[in-house]
């Protein structure tokens, strides 16, 4: 997935600190003209480059993007012109002068009410402190300008290649150790984001194909009895909360073969939830945005996967198998809020996205596993 709902921060009074660590930028980026808008923040953030030398790269990633570009900045209207051919849905934009290398992210459209941008750039505070992500050199009205993380996204069959998948067992393990306290209160805010997605399904639906086709598979008050009772039933799994990504799917994995090392990218997602999400989550992400169910892992993979984790999170004492145990029991567990989490997610997308994707479609089936592994999960 690529977008999160809003989580509101608990702690309103550090947000003016962390955020007076990243340099505002009085602009506002056009997004029928993003190409020019990218060369005017360069020349803002950096007054020293040359704009006729710098390559501008269109980047793809996940359901947000619909094609890549490599254009040479240039005050030709022509240009200007194919930029716009995407501008319906700006994402990132790679900036690279010599051996400099930045990425500008223009938000698109209807995202910010999925996504809370005050949460997302205090992540990048947090986060960049522990040497997790990349430094922020600006935000303006509709977007911020960053790091380059350099390497390529993990593709599906990564997650389980044997020299691989500890690498991400363990990267999450230190994620897991961040310490946010002090900008952010250390709650979950796991079912309220879920709650505030749902409460802006809207009742029916612009598009009367789509409307129809919800209303076949699933009402709002069936989901608000779903929520209601797995929040209830999470509740009692003893599961550490901690700092989450949220979102360790594939193309938010990098890997630089050179050092044999990973990063973690897209950060909107961070926030203090039970440790079983993630784990659950990105178990889920085997799976693909085509929910390929059977590429879900299983027991025995389940078990290498979080020893690995359990070894790097705390290395001061063994393992044991019933460790495993219950990690995999919060893994799985967790797993259906992830399900019905990222399937109400399409719904709201579903009305507010104008990519050629089936929202409901995915969330269909997102749901559908939901209820399916519901009883058995909620067993272990």
């Amino acid at each position: 997935m690529v977008m999160d709902k809003r989580a509101p921060s608990q702690a309103v009074d550090r947000v003016p600190t962390a955020f007076n660590q990243v340099p505002f930028l009085d602009y506002t980026m056009d997004h029928a003209d993003i190409m020019d808008g990218c060369a005017t923040l360069v020349g803002m953030v950096f007054p020293d480059w040359n704009l006729k030398d710098v390559v501008f790269t269109h980047q793809t990633h996940g359901l947000t993007n619909k094609r890549k570009m490599l254009i040479p900045y240039s005050d030709d209207a022509s240009v200007a012109h194919s930029i716009s051919l995407f501008a319906a849905n700006p994402t990132v934009v790679k900036c690279v002068w010599g051996t400099e290398t930045i990425l500008i992210r223009t938000y698109g459209k209807g995202t910010d009410a999925l996504i809370d941008r005050n949460q997302e750039m205090m992540n990048f505070v947090i986060l960049s402190r522990s040497g997790l992500s990349p430094k922020v050199h600006g935000r303006f009205h509709n977007g911020f300008i960053y790091g380059y993380v350099d390497g390529i996204p993990f593709s599906a069959s990564d997650l389980k290649h044997d020299e691989k998948y500890p690498l991400i067992a363990r990267h999450m393990a230190r994620w897991h150790k961040v310490d946010a306290s002090d900008i952010i209160e250390p709650t979950s805010q796991l079912f309220k984001t879920y709650y505030e997605w749902l409460d802006s399904i809207p009742e029916k639906f612009t598009n009367p194909s789509v409307d129809a086709t919800v209303r076949s598979f699933i009402t709002i008050d069936r989901l608000r009895k779903e929520l209601e009772n797995l929040e209830a039933e999470l509740s009692k799994v003893d599961s550490p909360v901690v700092f989450c990504h949220g979102d360790v799917n594939p193309m938010n994995i990098i890997y630089d073969g050179e050092s044999g090392k990973i990063d973690f990218i897209d950060y909107e997602y961070g926030f203090y939830r039970p440790r079983g999400f993630d784990f659950g989550n990105h178990f889920c992400e085997h799976t693909g945005f085509d929910c390929e169910w059977e590429l879900y892992p299983d027991p025995e993979f389940q078990r290498k996967f979080l020893r690995e984790y359990l070894e790097a999170y705390d290395s001061s004492k063994p393992v044991t198998e019933e460790d495993v145990t219950r990690a995999r029991a919060e893994a799985n567990k967790f797993s259906l809020a992830s399900n019905l989490g990222w399937g109400i997610w399409g719904l709201v997308q579903a009305e507010l996205s104008d990519l050629e994707f089936d929202y409901p479609g995915y969330s269909k089936m997102r749901f559908d596993e939901y209820f399916r592994r519901k009883k058995a999960y909620l067993a272990m």
